[in-house]
């Protein structure tokens, strides 16, 4: 299969959709771009053992990057804490920490250099099976992932993240537990050297983690209601960087801060190649990982704004965005959850936000480091646990992506559909239930009228209602009985527009209690329910020839009837 280089670029499509749509919306403004970007990248730092700033290297090419390849136009790519959690354990298990307590600068340099080392190995390895999966063009592979399988996997790594935190917002010098039952190894540690926490330390935590938690809750709970979402996150690093600086914090009581962030970027380095081999079994997971969490969630919102996205696209866009940005000291990097849901709440429509977030990240690495001198390592320890807010509900969650099969069985008469799907609601075939609906009906947003995947064909006699035939799914679970209340309930104004109905037939007693429990009776009366399809047959032809003798009716009166 041949590749045409031009197609894989569609940023000067995308990026002038962005200009118009910035000329007509105001662009998300820095209080949201600030804390999105940069005090993330600078924590998550932490999770992969290395310094701060390369946190904020990862918060720039990579968005740079994927800004000019990617498809998801309300993805916002960066530091994300699973990757940072596992690139920490593998650069933990290559360079350990000394067993020496106390190091000289110099020795510290040495061991900062190494671990960088490390993870731009792993970002270039991730990246470079990205890569050969999108020559292989195994996007595809999209196509089985399981939304339960990404929460459960976010939603685990949230629990490690909050206890591999804990020694940082402590005050507590652990070393880091890597390997099986790592999480309860950290846990018995820190009990066991609890009695030696630093009253200093311990306070800045439960003072940022009491403001931080309250504000991000105010955040979600009144985003109609606020001009802007408040920026918690700043206020918390300009207070105890004003606090540390004043106090003298980290002389008197030794609590650990950010020190100098170094200005302008890294010479580009090609990552030590010897390294591969050794971190090929962390690569593969990472690059995996990474497509999972990315394709997912730029699905999420393709579906949620109505765009589509192209799966080998996103592995190039990725695979490049890691590749590149590892020889310029990045670690791997991926689509991020709360950047994106903040930008996107924020005004951010297009990937023009990535841009204005690569323009803040650009202030703080020129002019703006010193400033983060005396900044707390463990402020960035509590952001990165309030950044996994979202995470935490998961666990109460139970919601799945759905992906409908292709439809099988299309009869059609004159002004009646009936659209027959005899496989399960299950996750394998997502996005196609949509636009196949949208086709048959006549609502998509092309003007040619062409069939998914398929040929142009001749515009049938506009359809006036539709039979969903379920007689054939035998199973749906609690995310494909959602997913169908929303598609029906996107199309309800287009649907009433165009003078559609909607009936569904011949569901069985399993199916029907999981479609009424996820809310469908709110949405639809009984009347649109049958027991066959027949019945819903019966039914819609005669509401046709109801409907063409009222119209023949409404012609003679007004003198059209000849």
């Amino acid at each position: 299969m041949r590749h045409d280089l031009a197609s894989s670029m569609p940023a000067p499509k995308s990026l002038g959709r962005a200009f118009k749509s910035w000329r007509l919306d105001k662009a998300p403004s820095p209080q949201h771009t600030f804390p999105s970007t940069s005090i993330p990248g600078m924590a998550f730092a932490l999770l992969a053992s290395v310094p701060p700033v390369f946190g904020l290297y990862t918060s720039f090419f990579p968005v740079l990057i994927y800004s000019l390849l990617g498809t998801g136009r309300h993805l916002s790519t960066g530091t994300f804490a699973i990757l940072s959690l596992m690139t920490g354990s593998a650069v933990e298990r290559l360079v350990p920490e000394p067993l020496v307590g106390n190091l000289s600068g110099i020795e510290k340099e040495q061991l900062d250099a190494q671990r960088v080392g490390v993870a731009a190995a792993v970002a270039f390895g991730s990246g470079a099976l990205m890569l050969g999966m999108f020559v292989l063009q195994l996007g595809v592979l999209s196509t089985f992932l399981s939304e339960p399988v990404v929460k459960a996997l976010t939603s685990g790594v949230a629990l490690h993240v909050l206890v591999s935190q804990l020694p940082s917002l402590l005050g507590l010098s652990l070393p880091r537990q890597i390997g099986c039952f790592s999480l309860f190894k950290t846990l018995a540690a820190v009990l066991t050297a609890l009695p030696r926490s630093s009253p200093a330390e311990l306070t800045i935590s439960a003072l940022s983690l009491a403001l931080l938690l309250p504000v991000k809750e105010l955040n979600v709970r009144f985003r109609d209601r606020l001009p802007t979402p408040i920026p918690g996150e700043v206020v918390m690093v300009l207070l105890a960087s004003m606090l540390c600086f004043a106090s003298s914090l980290d002389t008197r009581y030794h609590v650990q801060i950010v020190g100098l962030l170094p200005g302008g970027f890294p010479q580009p380095l090609l990552p030590n190649l010897a390294e591969l081999p050794r971190i090929l079994a962390d690569s593969l997971p990472i690059a995996l990982v990474t497509f999972a969490v990315s394709a997912s969630l730029a699905s999420i919102y393709a579906d949620k704004y109505s765009y589509t996205i192209d799966s080998n696209q996103e592995l190039l866009a990725h695979g490049a965005s890691n590749l590149i940005s590892s020889l310029f000291s990045c670690f791997p990097n991926s689509a991020t959850l709360a950047t994106t849901s903040l930008l996107v709440d924020a005004g951010g429509k297009t990937q023009l936000a990535g841009l204005f977030s690569c323009i803040v990240v650009l202030l703080v690495l020129l002019w703006l480091g010193p400033f983060f001198y005396y900044l707390p390592k463990a402020v960035l320890a509590c952001i990165n646990i309030s950044s996994m807010r979202q995470m935490f509900f998961q666990m109460q969650e139970l919601p799945q992506l759905w992906h409908i099969s292709r439809v099988d069985f299309l009869l059609q008469v004159p002004g009646l559909c009936i659209l027959s799907y005899p496989t399960p609601l299950y996750f394998g075939t997502r996005g196609q239930f949509r636009r196949n609906l949208e086709w048959h009906l006549g609502l998509g947003e092309e003007k040619e009228t062409s069939k998914p995947d398929g040929p142009t064909v001749a515009v049938a006699e506009p359809v006036r209602v539709v039979v969903l035939d379920f007689s054939g799914v035998t199973f749906a679970d609690a995310a494909g009985a959602r997913e169908v209340v929303q598609v029906r309930e996107r199309l309800a104004s287009r649907c009433r527009d165009a003078r559609i109905r909607l009936l569904l037939a011949q569901c069985n007693a399993s199916v029907l209690g999981t479609l009424t429990r996820a809310g469908l009776l709110d949405r639809v009366t009984p009347d649109q329910l049958f027991v066959s399809v027949q019945d819903a047959a019966a039914y819609a032809l005669g509401s046709l020839v109801r409907g063409s003798s009222t119209r023949s009716e409404s012609r003679e009166a007004l003198g059209c009837g000849k």
